[in-house]
């Protein structure tokens, strides 16, 4: 990915953080594009591979924290991961998605740079998941 592509994909994404912090408001709304990021990322699972367990996480842990089962992680890093989520789901940002597998490059990019920022709080909910499953048995 070349170097502008990048800053547009980072500008895109900081904008997109100021409409989550505004979505994260509206609970429905928020599960719906959680929902609907959760179906591309199955339809495009060869191209996100990457990042594909750690969207997957990180799909589930916006859904629990605004559900109110999960509030250990800062506001912050559920701004950030939902502004990775609308970054995923906009077609035309720094690359468009239109153009096959090469489309999804800047998205992977953007995912990556969120579990980076909120790496300690993807882990800190792997863990509890990890002591839930536990007490459930």
């Amino acid at each position: 990915m070349k170097k502008s592509e990048q800053g547009k994909a980072r500008r895109i994404f900081e904008q997109l953080k100021k409409r989550a912090r505004k979505l994260i408001q509206n609970p429905d709304r928020t599960k719906d594009i959680i929902q609907q990021a959760r179906d591309k990322s199955f339809k495009n699972e060869g191209p996100l591979s990457e990042v594909w367990h750690e969207l997957q996480l990180m799909f589930n842990m916006v859904r629990d924290w605004i559900r109110g089962e999960y509030q250990h992680a800062p506001k912050g890093s559920i701004i950030a991961i939902l502004g990775g989520i609308l970054y995923l789901l906009m077609p035309f940002d720094a690359i468009p998605d239109f153009i096959p597998v090469a489309g999804l490059i800047d998205d992977v990019y953007i995912l990556n740079l969120v579990i980076k920022q909120v790496r300690s709080d993807i882990d800190d909910y792997r863990e509890w998941l990890s002591s839930r499953d536990v007490h459930e048995m």
